[in-house]
């Protein structure tokens, strides 16, 4: 199959969905029961993003203390409790990140 036929097939799926659903004068509703699932995608989504890179980062399972991706989402993790601002958690995981990386566990 042609890449450019996938593309466009996935790009009219795509438009296809988000125009039925938006659409107003396409009388189409969404259940309560199916509206309280689509509360969990966001955070589906985002765990199916994260958990690849921290625990293999390398295409194997690397859950040791010389995992600069694992010891960053920690720090993340631990940041985002105390309250700090999203920015604040970002930009000191990002820098915990950086040192980890250049010079404290090089390669």
């Amino acid at each position: 199959m042609s890449y450019w036929f996938i593309i466009v097939a996935m790009a009219l799926i795509t438009f296809s969905v988000r125009y039925l659903l938006l659409a107003r004068s396409i009388p189409v509703r969404i259940g309560p029961r199916l509206q309280r699932l689509l509360t969990y995608s966001a955070p589906a989504v985002l765990t199916a993003l994260w958990v690849p890179i921290v625990f293999f980062p390398e295409g194997h399972l690397s859950v040791t203390l010389t995992n600069p991706y694992l010891l960053s989402a920690l720090l993340a993790i631990g940041l985002a409790c105390t309250r700090l601002s999203t920015l604040m958690v970002v930009l000191i995981s990002i820098g915990a990140f950086v040192s980890l990386q250049l010079w404290i566990l090089p390669h």
